[in-house]
């Protein structure tokens, strides 16, 4: 008997090893908030720990302003990792651009776990629905 137990042991172990440390993609959410201001945007990337234990994870925040009158393009990028206790909300990273009629700006929050791979995204494209209009 104490053979068996010890076998179910180790197995139990070695499972929970495998299963608590990776972060499926719907146990952590990514959140783009957007908040204009005077023709400026903030924008912050959030993060939220859907589950009842304590999540880590690597994030990027990225963001890519172009502006099709003087093909300008622009590119920000914000990194670092973080840890949510179970069931909180963070903001990650706050960003501030100016946005004129002729931009559109592509904002991308990509979550990685310790493999870089990635467990969850966000994204958000503004001023794409005016590009759209001017070529009609």
């Amino acid at each position: 008997m104490y053979f068996f137990n010890r076998h179910i042991t180790i197995l139990f172990l070695f499972f929970s090893i495998i299963f608590y440390g990776q972060v499926p993609q719907d146990k952590i959410k990514a959140k783009i908030e957007i908040e204009k201001i005077e023709g400026n945007v903030k924008i912050t990337g959030t993060a939220e720990n859907m589950t009842d234990v304590i999540r880590s994870a690597a994030y990027r925040l990225s963001v890519i302003k172009n502006n099709d009158s003087n093909s300008n393009q622009s590119k920000n990028e914000q990194v670092g990792v973080f840890t949510l206790q179970p069931n909180e909300k963070q903001k990650l990273s706050t960003s501030q651009i100016n946005l004129l009629d002729t931009d559109e700006v592509i904002i991308m929050l990509l979550f990685y776990d310790e493999d870089k791979q990635i467990i969850a995204k966000d994204r958000v494209v503004l001023g794409e629905e005016k590009k759209k209009m001017s070529q009609l």
